[in-house]
């Protein structure tokens, strides 16, 4: 077995765990949900920095 699909296998379980991972903390993360005050400046900051 060469070297190139053992590179392409192991970046492609990687890619999979990290994409696991993130939907993991995201549904973890209720943050967005719980804190309105933070989630409205949020928003306002990024509003303001989207808008030059």
């Amino acid at each position: 077995m060469s070297w190139k699909p053992l590179i392409i296998i192991i970046s492609f379980i990687l890619a999979l765990l990290i994409t696991v991972a993130g939907g993991i903390y995201l549904l973890i993360d209720n943050s967005c949900t719980k804190d309105q005050v933070s989630l409205e400046k949020r928003c306002q900051i990024a509003l303001s920095y989207h808008r030059y």
